[in-house]
């Protein structure tokens, strides 16, 4: 994973399934510190106090990941579950599946398929995104360029907060490729623009839609 780049779930999640009686409900969220992942996950096992077994995972982008199996076989349920979200390449994450036993026992490997299937489905319905560093500026340009810079911004998919319409328009510009940012919008203002750096944030950039 790049520092300035990293993949996570869109929206918070919940799915169900059923596999030899046995019922698998899937939580997963966004966190950003251990802390956060705590407070879910005694939050759901609040929730769901009378499962048969609530198994963890989380993995943060800084690299600490940690991963329970919650009574079932070991190796069976917060490995897979782990390992699944590693593959996936997601981060600032972190998932409670809840079993309630139904009688038939699935033996290891069938352990293994079903948290894994748990996680896989609750991943869909989540959707993914990636958060790119982005560099800020803000340019203070005159009104009479204001409309062709708005095209351009808009045309090329750069992201841009709500202007402010001053003595100038100020607004400002998330971007990846400054140089060449900085020719163009220098072109369309024919030089008539100053350009102020700002502080870096994270974009978010939708790559896969939540399943209903």
């Amino acid at each position: 994973m790049s520092s300035t780049c990293f993949k996570t779930i869109y929206r918070n999640a919940v799915a169900e399934i059923v596999i030899e009686k046995s019922r698998f409900i899937s939580s997963i969220v966004k966190v950003n510190t251990e802390e956060d992942v705590f407070e879910f996950f005694a939050l759901i096992r609040k929730k769901y106090f009378d499962a048969t077994h609530n198994c963890t995972a989380f993995i943060l982008k800084s690299g600490t990941m940690r991963s329970s199996d919650d009574g079932e076989p070991s190796g069976t349920a917060g490995r897979p579950m782990l390992e699944y979200l590693k593959k996936n390449e997601v981060y600032n994450v972190a998932v409670v599946v809840t079993r309630f036993f139904g009688g038939i026992k699935l033996g290891t490997g069938g352990l293994v398929r079903a948290y894994s299937a748990a996680v896989n489905d609750v991943l869909k319905k989540a959707g993914t995104v990636e958060y790119t560093l982005h560099k800020s500026y803000i340019l203070a340009l005159e009104y009479t360029n204001w409309k062709r810079v708005e095209n351009h911004l808009n045309s090329n998919l750069i992201c841009f907060e709500k202007p402010e319409f001053l003595q100038d328009i100020q607004v400002k510009v998330y971007v990846k490729n400054e140089n060449t940012f900085f020719q163009e919008i220098n072109d369309l203002c024919n030089g008539l623009v100053l350009i102020e750096r700002s502080e870096d944030k994270f974009i978010e950039i939708l790559l896969s839609k939540p399943s209903e």
